[in-house]
């Protein structure tokens, strides 16, 4: 943190200060302007060409956006003498004989200004340090004792005497009394947004004033600055305007203003005002008048913005209104005395430029002293993350959707902060507003608009990315690195990755990736543009776009983290299932830290890889980042085996690495070249979601939340996230982990072409389902679009990507003969949950769940519903509650079963569909939503959430250490494992209760109830062993031939044993259990050991229990496990395989 702001620093130290930031600022510029291709490195000398000598300047922080910070510079003169370089003084004028060899009048003058500047700056700093430093809007208006960090002239005032700073310079403090012209009507000349704002101003400007009424009757009333008043009483126009009693000129009166950042901006608090005054004095490059095109150039934007209200507040920033100008309407004197009226702020807001300032005590940036918490990198990656959707996304978002492009530089701009964070940006000063003409006026083709204020659509997007993201953004990145002392350049990923996962319109979206895909970017050259008077038309050079660098830096991350994941996997499946030969595969050593090689039969490479065999159904784990290839393409198979390591490199190519094993793996070409696929499709996928989630933290999420950022998938099988039948582009938009919002499409089906089935009517919908995710009023419209035939139709909606691309051609035929009506898009926003063909309903979070075909494939299987599953769902769901309600321990234990409450599905094939590919494309399920379920004080998070890694440490790590690992462990047993297996074992029923269906409740981390979902085809009974045998719809003969692993009724006790167990313990529980030795330390054999004592005693209480232990074979020694990997690439052989059952020890105990 800062010294206190009271402490006062001796004037030397804020020279020293103040010097030290000059040169800084000397250099910084020299590079963007005359050395851009130049990388300094930190900790390194720099060496900067400067005229026929060498500038020698020594990194200390080295900052993509170009705000380096030096050390100690020298320069080497052409004599190879080096001098001390530290007087800011000596290297400007070096830099300006440099830029400029011959000697000039304006080179002359530019020296003169920018050494005046140099010592204004070091005045106004002793002035700051000297009274206490004050966090407020003002407060930090009259802080820039420094100011813009690219222009050297920042803090000259040519035509300011030192007594005219003192008495109106923010700098120091200024407040002072404005005067008036006070104006024959006939001189004034005025410009207003709306003709109401004339009254509206007028008044404000008289109460400002605070003159006698008597003296403004009938007149106009002008303010002038002070500074500026006093010239005009020696103009001699104004004189004789003055001699024939037009025009008066008012002492100072009223009261008084606050000078803003600007200097010639003055902001009255009293009426919540700014006054842009002229000022015919040069700042930085030009004298600040106000002349008519520029006043009706502010008008102009204002009158753009007034008339697209919505769009604008629907972008998500403030822009303060400038409502109207008065002026003298003499040519000659409308630059002189035009005055632009700009409306205040609704709430405290700091402006960005201040808070970017440096401190004249220390140097630190004053936004270490406003409460903003930048300790640590975590803190400024919060900080930026809010920065981005507050302040970058809305002046985005307002171009794309209007055309307009706001100067939003940071001198204009303003931040709200809460609880020190970015909330909202407001926006000043509509004077440089730019709006590309041709897309505003799709908007409102009849608003003409002053053509000073319409740009080509490029112009108008280089000026935004100038002011917006050049001088704004990278500033404000470079100061939060400064302020948390780390280093800048993995801050730029953080908002690159802001943005990039932002959900967007289509034409935020398109401007997002041109930002993020831009080479480089446009800055003014201001040193140049000085030297060669071309100040207020000034050059500009191409800097290397820093978030196009971090952009690619981060996918590189993603993509290697990907494929490191997915690498390790396929090769702890691969071991697990004894797909690799002997000859191939070598593993030696202890369980718990085993060598593996490999050596394909090509033997040009040799792998090797530190992995773990665990207790549960023997997994091999591949340590992360342990895979590593040796190449050396002289070798063979038998040289390979015990060569010396050889140019070892991280294998994190996950299609090259199995090119490798394809030889040596069973299975034919065409399931090869499937595998392959969706192995790549998967690394891509996921590299992509973890683009997306970077740094993102999902503790605290809300359930729905949850279900859909959670990225991780399956944690057993190679292609976790294949998505075969997605684009990448599809990926991100329907992606769950990209949280972007959809709208189903809603189509009403003819009873003959389809079949029904609700809770609330047999064969029939329910309306009530329907009316609570469309509305009364919308689904009452759907139906009115039927002629009057709607009790011949069911509704059904329809997942967006499954429309586009099967639906809408599947169903021509029937649409053109009136059987299939397209009503429209859903009038709720939903969310994918993890499933992705499971949707949540956004708009109405009580509302049901909508579980939608999609003609995708992933992990093994199509995400279509066939139509039989999509009739059994409510008989399914019916029953369970039934069996539910009858068993005191089940209704005890409150488990929540998440109804299925009805079914449509399009039963009618295109009459091009002889294979029967879209049989199930057009089917839903409503499901009831988990969160109207919970009781007072009760949270639920999805089972995956508990062997997550959030931000680098372990989801549930708060909560072990709160509750205790064991205590929490038994808890969690009990409230969540136990009612699963009683299903089973009590009542016959199998559910297929894998992380993806089960939900934790619990309360503050302590384990409470559980939830399960996902009962269509996930469930297995033996109708002998069941008290009331559903009457369900039968699964059709040409779907068993296609997916011979889905049915519901068994005949094989083991069949119905494994489908709960490879579920529940093979990838569920024995995940917590990897997860909780390898994260925490607790041992993997003693978490199975608490398990078997909770079936154990579950078993003891619970007779019927223990005799479906006895009959399902619980506790037998070895149990068939599934093979996932081999089903996709040597499916005629995937049955199975034999491992020790981990529940083993339960026998002897029941």
């Amino acid at each position: 943190m800062m010294p206190s702001p009271l402490a006062r620093p001796a004037p030397e130290a804020v020279d020293a200060v103040q010097a030290g930031l000059a040169v800084e600022r000397l250099i910084n510029t020299w590079l963007r302007e005359h050395a851009p291709d130049l990388v300094p490195l930190e900790g390194e000398t720099c060496t900067i060409p400067l005229g026929d000598a060498t500038l020698l300047a020594a990194c200390r922080r080295a900052s993509p956006g170009g705000f380096h910070a030096w050390g100690a510079s020298r320069l080497r003169l052409p004599d190879g003498r080096l001098v001390d370089l530290d007087d800011p003084a000596d290297l400007a004028r070096r830099m300006i004989d440099a830029a400029v060899p011959e000697a000039t009048p304006v080179r002359e003058a530019m020296k003169r200004r920018l050494l005046d500047g140099l010592r204004r700056s070091r005045d106004h700093a002793r002035a700051c340090a000297a009274r206490p430093f004050a966090p407020t809007p003002t407060g930090l208006e009259q802080g820039l004792w420094h100011g813009h960090p690219f222009h050297p002239l920042a803090k000259s005032v040519d035509g300011f005497s030192e007594a005219d700073s003192d008495l109106y310079a923010p700098e120091r403090a200024a407040s002072f009394r404005l005067r008036w012209l006070v104006a024959d009507p006939a001189l004034a000349a005025t410009l207003w947004r709306e003709p109401e704002a004339e009254a509206r101003i007028g008044a404000a400007l008289a109460r400002l004033s605070g003159l006698p009424r008597e003296t403004m009757a009938g007149r106009v009333v002008i303010p002038s600055h002070p500074w500026q008043a006093a010239r005009l009483e020696a103009d001699p126009a104004i004189r004789a305007l003055v001699a024939q009693s037009r025009l008066a000129i008012t002492p100072p009166s009223g009261t008084p203003v606050t000078p803003t950042s600007s200097v010639r901006t003055v902001f009255s608090a009293t009426e919540n005002l700014f006054l842009k005054l002229p000022i015919a004095a040069r700042i930085t490059n030009f004298a600040r008048t106000n002349s008519r095109e520029h006043l009706a150039r502010s008008l102009s934007a204002a009158r753009a913005l007034a008339a697209l209200p919505e769009t604008v507040a629907a972008c998500g920033l403030d822009i303060l209104g400038e409502p109207g100008a008065l002026a003298l309407a003499d040519p000659a004197l409308e630059a002189v005395t035009g005055v632009l009226v700009r409306e205040g702020p609704a709430g405290p807001a700091l402006v960005v430029a201040g808070l970017l300032e440096p401190s004249p005590r220390d140097g630190r940036p004053i936004l270490a002293a406003i409460g903003a918490s930048l300790a640590t990198a975590e803190d400024a990656a919060a900080w930026l993350r809010a920065y981005a959707r507050a302040a970058i996304l809305p002046p985005l978002r307002l171009f794309a959707r209007s055309g307009i492009s706001l100067e939003a530089h940071a001198q204009n701009s303003l931040l709200v902060l809460d609880g020190g964070l970015p909330a909202r940006l407001v926006v000043r000063d509509l004077e440089g507003a730019s709006i590309d003409g041709a897309r505003f006026r799709r908007r409102v083709p009849d608003l003409a608009l002053d053509p000073a204020v319409l740009y080509g659509a490029e112009e108008a997007w280089q000026r935004l990315l100038y002011y917006l993201v050049v001088n704004q953004v990278a500033h404000v990145v470079a100061t939060v690195a400064r302020t948390a002392d780390i280093a800048e350049a993995p801050l730029w990923q953080v908002v690159a990755h802001s943005l990039a996962a932002c959900d967007e319109d289509d034409a935020t979206t398109a401007l997002i990736e041109r930002l993020l895909a831009a080479p480089t970017l446009p800055a003014k050259a201001n040193l140049a543009s000085c030297l060669a008077g071309r100040g207020e038309r000034p050059d500009y050079v191409a800097l290397a776009n820093p978030l196009r660098a971090a952009r690619a830096q981060g996918e590189a991350q993603a993509w290697h983290e990907a494929g490191v994941r997915v690498t390790g996997q396929l090769l702890g499946a691969l071991l697990h299932e004894d797909l690799l030969p002997a000859c191939v595969a070598t593993l030696s050593g202890p369980d718990a830290d085993l060598s593996i090689t490999l050596v394909p039969s090509h033997g040009r490479t040799r792998y090797r890889a530190r992995g773990r065999r665990m207790r549960g159904y023997e997994r091999v784990l591949i340590i992360p980042g342990s895979l590593v290839a040796e190449t050396d393409p002289a070798s063979t198979a038998e040289s390979v085996r015990d060569a010396p390591l050889v140019d070892a490199s991280s294998v994190h190519d996950a299609s090259a690495f199995l090119a490798d094993l394809l030889p040596d793996l069973p299975g034919t070409a065409g399931d090869h070249a499937r595998f392959a696929e969706e192995l790549a499709r998967t690394q891509a996928n996921h590299a992509a979601s973890l683009l997306h989630g970077a740094g993102t933290a999902l503790a605290g999420l809300s359930y729905e939340a949850l279900e859909g950022a959670l990225p991780d998938g399956h944690r057993y099988h190679p292609c976790f996230k294949s998505r075969i039948g997605f684009t990448p582009r599809d990926n991100r938009a329907f992606g769950p982990e990209f949280g972007r919002p959809l709208r189903p499409v809603w189509i009403a089906v003819h009873r003959s072409l389809a079949v029904a089935g609700s809770l609330a009517e047999a064969g029939g919908q329910d309306d009530a389902l329907l009316a609570q995710n469309l509305g009364p009023e919308i689904l009452a419209e759907f139906r009115g679009r039927l002629d009057g035939r709607a009790d011949e139709f069911v509704l059904l909606p329809v997942h967006p990507w499954q429309w586009r691309q099967v639906g809408e051609a599947a169903t021509e035929a029937e649409r053109r003969a009136g059987r299939v009506v397209a009503l429209g898009e859903s009038p709720h926003l939903y969310g994918a949950q993890q499933s992705i063909r499971t949707l949540a309903d956004r708009t109405a979070p009580d509302a049901p769940s909508l579980k939608l075909a999609l003609s995708i494939r992933n992990t093994s299987t199509a995400r279509t519903l066939a139509p039989h599953t999509v009739l059994n769902a409510p008989i399914v769901s019916g029953w369970l509650a039934e069996v539910a309600a009858a068993s005191p321990y089940l209704r005890d234990s409150g488990v929540v079963l998440l109804a299925e409450r009805m079914g449509v599905a399009v039963t009618a094939l295109p009459p091009h569909d002889r294979d029967g590919t879209t049989r199930g494309a057009l089917s839903a399920i409503w499901r009831d939503p988990l969160t109207p379920h919970l009781r007072d004080g009760e949270a639920a998070v999805p089972f995956t959430a508990l062997t997550h890694h959030d931000r680098g440490a372990p989801f549930i790590a708060g909560w072990i250490a709160r509750h205790g690992i064991e205590p929490w462990l038994d808890r969690l047993l009990a409230v969540a494992m136990l009612p699963v297996v009683h299903l089973l074992l009590a009542e016959g029923i199998a559910v297929e209760s894998h992380q993806q269906n089960m939900a934790l409740l619990h309360r503050d981390g302590w384990p409470t109830r559980v939830a399960l979902k996902d009962f269509h085809d996930g469930v297995r009974f033996i109708p002998d062993h069941v008290a009331r045998r559903p009457l369900l719809t039968p699964t059709p003969p040409e779907h068993a031939r296609v997916n011979a692993n889905s049915y519901v009724e068994a005949r094989d006790v083991e069949d119905v044993r494994d489908f709960m167990v490879d579920a529940l313990f093979g990838v569920n529980l024995a995940e917590l259990g990897y997860g909780l030795d390898l994260w925490f330390g607790y041992p993997e054999a003693r978490f199975w050991d608490r398990v078997v004592a909770a079936l154990a005693g579950h078993c003891a209480a619970h007779p019927a229990a223990r005799a479906g232990a006895l009959r399902y074979r619980l506790a037998a020694n070895t149990l068939v496990v599934e093979d996932l990997a081999r089903r996709r690439l040597d499916p005629a052989h995937a049955s199975g395989r034999r491992r020790p059952n981990p529940l083993a020890g339960l026998g002897p105990l029941l």
